[in-house]
């Protein structure tokens, strides 16, 4: 009975894990869409591919390209003067929250990338997006640190 119950666990679980695999063209086109939408702007449109990209392969480049996109996006509410407070304090929430998860990434690949490739010259902008994003966060003193990292790189 026990290895009946395992061997039809062990189907459902390959099961699982064959549905979620994807072709090497279809991940070079979903790749490949991804940069476009964000080249073209639509930053909010290409989040959704930026993570399903990243659910299957760990590529720095990225996930800047996704945080980077987390900064940029237009779809989220602003707060107004005329709503509620808990309305307000709700929109405000989900722009913080937003900021944590850009942060996040930039905390992942700065650094990395600042020990792969030293002496590229986009790593201060990096850190100043990470900062930017650890300000808005509400991290001010985090962001204060990155902020003078990033002009000492400069």
């Amino acid at each position: 009975m026990v290895k009946i119950f395992i061997y039809i666990f062990s189907l459902f679980s390959i099961s699982s894990v064959l549905a979620e695999s994807i072709s090497k063209k279809e991940l070079i086109s979903l790749r490949q869409n991804a940069i476009y939408l964000y080249n073209d702007k639509k930053y909010t449109e290409s989040i959704p591919l930026f993570e399903r990209y990243l659910s299957f392969r760990n590529e720095p480049k990225i996930k800047i390209y996704l945080a980077k996109s987390f900064l940029q996006r237009k779809d989220l509410p602003e707060p107004e003067e005329d709503d509620e407070i808990f309305v307000r304090q709700n929109k405000i929430f989900t722009l913080i929250e937003n900021y944590k998860k850009a942060s996040k990434i930039f905390a992942d690949v700065v650094p990395y990338l600042e020990q792969v490739t030293p002496k590229d010259r986009s790593i201060p902008d990096l850190y100043f997006l990470w900062a930017f994003s650890e300000y808005f966060g509400k991290n001010n003193e985090k962001a204060i640190g990155l902020f003078k990292k990033s002009a000492i790189l400069k």
